[in-house]
């Protein structure tokens, strides 16, 4: 939509789903020429502020930029890290789900319930009065086959 095609990517990691690990990683490093260009490091949220912190080190080490900016979607305005450009700030600390990760967030939440023989309409109830959040039967299936493809 905005006629930017040179495109590339970084994996960091630090939330497995909706639980948090240890702390921020690169996980699937920056595979690119970026010396001398404008980077501009985008991530949905800035929740606690590690993974930008990890990140801007990480691409600092992949080459010398022109200019290097970082923008989010969402600020917490708990984050160690301020980024340049950001959408909303969020002041009130909450989970928040993007379209996304829908599937990923609602597959760990299920795994840490270890029902054994899930029932969709019980475990819509639950995710409700677990984590106020309203998820349809078909976003329930699709998170239990996620989960049944990591189990194999």
């Amino acid at each position: 939509m905005l006629s930017i095609h040179d495109l590339t990517s970084v994996k960091i990691e630090h939330y497995q789903g909706a639980y948090i690990q240890h702390e921020a990683y690169v996980k699937y490093p920056l595979n690119a020429d970026i010396n001398g260009r404008n980077v501009l490091l985008l991530d949905d949220v800035c929740d606690s502020g590690d993974t930008f912190t990890v990140g801007v080190e990480h691409i600092r080490q992949c080459g010398k930029v022109n200019e290097m900016r970082t923008a989010a979607l969402h600020l917490k305005t708990v984050s160690k890290y301020i980024p340049d450009f950001y959408v909303e700030e969020v002041s009130e600390w909450r989970w928040l789900i993007y379209p996304w990760a829908v599937t990923e967030d609602l597959s760990s939440m299920l795994a840490k319930m270890q029902l054994t023989n899930p029932d969709v309409t019980l475990l819509q109830r639950l995710i409700k009065q677990r984590h106020d959040i309203d998820v349809s039967p078909r976003q329930i299936e699709d998170a239990l086959m996620l989960l049944q493809g990591a189990e194999k």
